[in-house]
């Protein structure tokens, strides 16, 4: 039997998608397929694989990170979805999970991960911003004209548009930074 959710995960929800995976494996929906939103299961044995997610490094077709799939294909770690860097991989429980020897130092590289992808995300906002600024400064030497008041009223909506994203992206930025110290706290706390 098969079935197809659709659920929107953030980014910063990678737990919770993973831990909801794991969930639906246990009640013997396997993932075959995922895209973004939209998730593909089989029946199957409840708890047949384990599920995890992982951000590359670099886009899925570099030499990097194909090699690196390849590798996770001989381990018996088979990817089952994607979307751009984003890769849903699932084994078979029976040959041991996805359980790393030391969790908090996944959790941080992943943490870390995710933190590079929203600095690139407000650097790039960043520069759409100055861009939409310098031109809006730029076009008012020019006066006005139909051309002229249509480049400005798209540069200020790029304007608004990016302070707005970077503005909600703020609380995001920093949950992870805040998991970020508690990992590295975790990491260097004796027991």
């Amino acid at each position: 039997m098969k079935k197809t959710i659709f659920r929107l995960y953030y980014v910063w929800q990678w737990e919770k998608e993973e831990q909801w995976l794991n969930d639906m494996s246990k009640k013997g929906w396997q993932l075959v397929h995922a895209t973004i939103g939209k998730f593909n299961f089989e029946s199957g044995e409840p708890s047949e694989y384990n599920y995890r997610l992982e951000l590359l490094d670099s886009n899925i077709k570099s030499l990097e990170s194909t090699s690196y799939l390849n590798f996770l294909q001989e381990t018996g770690i088979e990817m089952v979805g994607k979307c751009k860097n984003w890769i849903y991989l699932r084994c078979k429980t029976a040959d041991g999970g996805f359980e790393p020897n030391n969790k908090t130092l996944y959790d941080l590289t992943h943490l870390l991960k995710l933190q590079e992808f929203t600095n690139k995300v407000r650097n790039t906002l960043i520069v759409l911003i100055a861009l939409g600024v310098c031109t809006l400064l730029t076009l008012e030497s020019f006066g006005s004209g139909h051309l002229a008041d249509f480049v400005k009223g798209f540069c200020t909506g790029i304007c608004l548009s990016g302070s707005l994203v970077s503005v909600f992206m703020i609380p995001f930025t920093k949950s992870i930074n805040e998991k970020i110290k508690k990992t590295i706290k975790e990491m260097y706390t004796c027991e």
